[in-house]
């Protein structure tokens, strides 16, 4: 296949170069936020307005591009090309220097430059030849050149190239800009679901492919982990016999959070206790990262002393986060008042709202709805603060793996634990910790083993004299939070990250929409047979 690709802001990304140059040339105040569009609009609307947006543009696509990044997962479909045996052609609309810019930077080399320190040349990583790079000076010459090179299709992130005369009767696909969807054809807002849509679901070679960017040594075998929920995890096994562990990560453009850097530094802050992975390579740019390969089994029947092994991790990453203060961010999610954890509940009935399936439709409208009602009424009456947007202090924060459980932890030989999946990693409120290792659909615990997990996380935490109280109140609002997460599955979003962790569900979504809705009613039950109240205390 034959493919085409604009280059400015459909592989180099420049949101941020734009905002932090517009804030540099004192065109934005420091507190503005917004987007490129935004900011063009921002701009324009003021006298003299177009001059202004030209001048900005000469800076970022010139002197500054330095500064750019490649869009989300560009670097795996351009590594899943070479693999394919694609060829690739850049073909971009650009002038020899930019207007208004008093630098002369001349932007056709500048981009050059930037894709040759990004490897868009070289032959180990995605080895496209310099001479399918092609700059034309109007939009008409870069119509009549895509016309030329005879390509199978083209990505560009403006409709109005595919909307010029001339434009050849190939496959268009629109980067970024789903409102034209109707009008061109083929939309999508991230490069993983134009990957998906061009090359197919990604084969165990483009993997294998992926792995040598970032594996300690060459590979030699690669098998995927099952059951996996939100990343991809393969074992790999070098020439030399060492077995490792890749971790491909959702894709950034559609969850945002920085997963790889969260997981990769909660490890190495980890690393002198032996309780985590070692870290090995990882490519941001790809979003993968190898850690060793832990052998062992998951406790799935926990015993005492198991959660002994548990609550011993978490008086760890007490003491730790009493040595660090406020040094690590704060976890995915994090709940640090009421308020916090009241809206977050609201989103995701937001969110919910938006999927029309019949079946979530009545069960949101005669279950989930009612019941949070009344555990809102029930929180904001009883919450200890006295003002739900009080943020807990540093001091009662904890370190915390958010996703916690043995769900994610692997026995060794000598009995001791590794916890694993700690993506989500930071600061939170002990009680959200307590809460969700209870609600937690993944684990099958007795009632002592409960007791004595909510006791002793009661007897580390027992310095706050609020934890009791807060964590009584926030049991059932805890429950209603996990109701609503085990229906992620019903909204897009959430159903594209389960695939990219296991694509052989790709056809099971009915199945397993039905399955998570009888969960959450069994969550939605539970805190009505317990009427509100924790059952282990």
């Amino acid at each position: 296949m034959r493919i085409g690709l604009d280059l400015d802001n459909t592989l180099i990304c420049y949101e941020q170069v734009f905002l932090a140059e517009a804030r540099s040339l004192n065109l934005l105040p420091d507190a503005w936020v917004g987007t490129k569009r935004q900011i063009k609009e921002e701009l324009k609307s003021r006298s003299g307005g177009e001059k202004l947006w030209q001048m900005l543009q000469g800076r970022v696509y010139g002197p500054c591009i330095n500064q750019a990044e490649m869009y989300p997962a560009v670097a795996n479909f351009l590594l899943r090309c070479r693999h394919g045996r694609h060829e690739i052609f850049i073909v971009s609309h650009k002038t020899e220097f930019g207007h208004f810019d008093m630098t002369r930077t001349p932007l056709r080399q500048a981009a050059l430059s930037w894709m040759t320190r990004n490897g868009f040349f070289d032959s180990n990583r995605f080895d496209i030849s310099q001479k399918n790079v092609f700059f034309l000076g109007t939009r008409k010459g870069k119509v009549s050149r895509i016309g030329e090179l005879e390509l199978d299709v083209f990505i560009d992130d403006l409709a109005e190239v595919f909307e010029e005369d001339g434009f050849p009767p190939i496959t268009k696909i629109l980067f970024g800009d789903s409102r034209r969807e109707s009008e061109i054809g083929h939309t999508f807002d991230s490069w993983s679901e134009i990957g998906e849509c061009l090359l197919g679901p990604i084969s165990i070679g483009e993997v294998f492919d992926l792995a040598q960017q970032v594996a300690p040594e060459e590979v030699d075998e690669i098998q995927p982990v099952r059951g996996q929920g939100n990343s991809r995890v393969y074992c790999l096994k070098g020439v030399g016999g060492d077995k490792f562990a890749l971790k491909c990560y959702p894709d950034l453009a559609i969850d945002p959070r920085p997963r790889l850097r969260t997981e990769v530094n909660a490890c190495r802050l980890l690393q002198p206790y032996k309780v985590a992975p070692t870290v090995g390579r990882y490519d941001e740019e790809l979003n993968v990262a190898v850690f060793e390969w832990i052998s062992g089994e998951s406790p799935v029947l926990p015993e005492v002393e198991t959660i002994s092994q548990g609550l011993s991790f978490i008086r760890r990453l007490k003491c730790m986060h009493d040595l660090l203060g406020g040094e690590t961010p704060e976890a995915s999610e994090a709940c640090l008042s009421g308020k916090e954890l009241f809206e977050q509940i609201e989103r995701r009935l937001e969110q919910l709202d938006l999927v029309h399936e019949p079946t979530l439709v009545a069960f949101l409208a005669s279950v989930l709805k009612p019941l949070w009602a009344q555990v809102k009424e029930r929180g904001e009456a009883q919450w200890p603060s006295q003002d739900m947007e009080e943020r807990l202090g540093q001091q009662k924060q904890t370190l915390s793996p958010s996703d916690f459980g043995f769900h994610n932890a692997i026995r060794r030989k000598d009995g001791t634990l590794c916890f694993l999946d700690l993506e989500y990693f930071g600061r939170d409120d002990p009680v959200k910790l307590i809460a969700d290792f209870l609600w937690h659909p993944a684990m099958e615990l007795s009632v002592s083993q409960k007791r004595q997990w909510l006791s002793g996380m009661l007897t580390i935490f027992g310095e706050d004299q609020e934890l009791e109280s807060r964590f009584m109140v926030a049991w059932p609002v805890y429950g209603i939070r996990w109701a609503l997460i085990l229906l992620n599955e019903f909204r897009e979003d959430g159903w594209r990250k389960r695939v990219h962790a296991q694509q052989e569900i790709h056809g099971t979504r009915l199945d397993r929409t039905n399955r998570q809705l009888v969960k959450a009613s069994a969550v939605c039950a539970s805190i009505n047979q317990s009427s509100f109240e924790c059952p282990y205390v």
